[in-house]
């Protein structure tokens, strides 16, 4: 190595974007980008756990093989060599797809979900797979099969879920792209807990090729550092597939790169701000992050109105879905008692609720769901996205369900702006804004009509260009 290239120190904090420079200018390789996210893994996952599965050897093997493709001059795309995470409940070739639980399976899976080909063919590095709850059932991540991923501002405190371990690599910069999936709120709340980008785009771009009684509910996407690093993610894994079970998505499909390097200036678009979409509770603290955040948009050239967006809350439309959804994927393993012994109490409660409801309660909840997004697109029709707090709370204590050590009847009760775009199946995306007194993250949602993911990619990019936020170095503990 010459003393012009990056150490591996330098190599491990770089973005994928930074990284593709350096592979094609020949100042680092693949192969060193790899070993250096495998030592930041080795260094910081004992303090997090935010892996299920580490596959180093195997990476290693791609990493050489993207070396080469860059030394001649081919790679396959600016994320050859980018190291890369896959959430543990998406199926990856190679790694048993144990879902968080007892009812896993244990041997290796035989094939890759499509968007997993789709990285590879697009040259990632796959580093393994990152911690979810038991069958993702809540909106953070801990649970009996791979124990309690932590915070790494505050490791006494919450990562989030489901996409939990995806947040807490990206946040510590273990490996430069990570997997995650948004059934209803799980790629945004852990963004918005540990101050990383996520997004949650239009259900559609990204092919539903897995079967899912969550149906169209459940988004595939990325988390990162960076807008840039989601849009180079995005151009890898975003278009139409004949394998699409669910959901199907317009052509052409936009250069997510080029849409995140144009965003500058929000002038010309128009903004509705809700504090609390007209029935939630928001923390002071994040209410003031927020609050300075919009009037940041304002600075950048865009018009606000103050307004919500004028529908109830959908909560219990929610959870009709929801915990059918759980009753029908559980059942197709027939639990044993025993096997219940060693499975979340919280997931077991809903199944047994999902379990009673009838056709026709679902059937009204998928109209209601219809309604939401009917409402929501006709609203878009006089602004251009609404911006919103991501969570109307910062992280809370590791390993509890509910805030505080309490109660309530669903997490979705601490979590009331991340599901309603779930039910509509609009983009979302999340975006630090800020950090509480004890210096954990706040985030910034914006939320646009189906299919311009172009425009709430524009304008957190543009926001996150213009008020950057600290990025850590390593866990901060509790």
């Amino acid at each position: 190595m010459s003393a012009a290239t990056p150490t591996k120190t330098d190599l491990g904090e770089m973005t994928a974007a930074e990284l593709s420079g350096v592979f094609a200018s020949g100042e680092a390789s693949p192969v060193e980008a790899a070993k250096a996210s495998l030592e930041r893994i080795d260094r910081f996952n004992p303090i997090v756990n935010a892996f299920a599965y580490v596959v180093a050897e195997e990476a290693l093997a791609e990493a050489k093989a993207s070396e080469a493709r860059w030394q001649k001059g081919e790679p396959l795309s600016p994320i050859d060599g980018a190291p890369t995470t896959i959430k543990e409940l998406t199926a990856v070739k190679g790694i048993p797809l144990r879902r968080g639980s007892v009812l896993g399976d244990t041997t290796p899976c035989n094939r890759d979900l499509e968007i997993v080909q789709r990285l590879r063919g697009a040259g990632a590095t796959i580093l393994g797979t990152t911690t979810s709850p038991e069958f993702g059932w809540k909106g953070l991540t801990h649970g009996p099969r791979f124990g309690n991923t932590v915070n790494p501002w505050h490791t006494d405190r919450a990562s989030g879920g489901s996409s939990g371990g995806a947040a807490v690599c990206a946040a510590l910069n273990m490996g430069v792209l990570h997997e995650g999936s948004d059934g209803a709120g799980s790629i945004r709340i852990p963004a918005s807990f540990c101050g990383v980008f996520g997004i949650k785009p239009t259900f559609g771009w990204i092919p539903a090729d897995a079967p899912s009684a969550l149906f169209e509910l459940a988004h595939r996407g990325p988390l990162t550092r960076t807008v840039e690093d989601a849009a180079l993610f995005l151009n890898a894994t975003t278009g139409w597939s004949p394998h699409a079970l669910y959901g199907r998505c317009p052509s052409p499909v936009p250069d997510w790169r080029k849409v995140v390097k144009e965003a500058g200036s929000l002038k010309g678009f128009t903004l509705a701000y809700s504090r609390d979409l007209g029935y939630a509770k928001v923390d002071a603290e994040v209410a003031a992050a927020v609050d300075k955040a919009v009037a940041r948009l304002g600075e950048l050239g865009a018009t606000i109105e103050e307004v919500d967006p004028g529908f109830a809350c959908p909560q219990e439309t929610l959870l009709t879905l929801w915990y059918a959804a759980q009753a029908k994927a559980i059942g197709a393993f027939a639990p044993t008692d025993e096997q219940k012994k060693n499975m979340d109490p919280g997931l077991l409660k809903i199944v047994e609720e999902g379990q009673t409801y009838s056709a026709l309660d679902y059937i009204a909840a998928r109209q209601a769901r219809a309604d939401l997004t009917v409402h929501m697109e006709l609203f878009f029709q006089k602004y251009d996205a609404l911006v919103l707090p991501t969570m109307p709370l910062t992280a809370f204590e590791a390993g509890m369900d509910f805030p505080g050590n309490g109660t309530g009847r669903d997490w979705s009760d601490w979590s009331p702006f991340t599901y309603p775009f779930n039910l509509t199946g609009q983009p979302a995306t999340t975006v630090p804004c800020g950090f509480d007194a004890d210096g954990l993250p706040i985030g910034l949602q914006f939320v646009g009509p189906s299919f311009r993911d172009d425009v709430v990619l524009g304008m957190a990019a543009a926001y996150q260009a213009a008020f950057p936020e600290e990025r850590l170095s390593e866990p901060r503990k509790g």
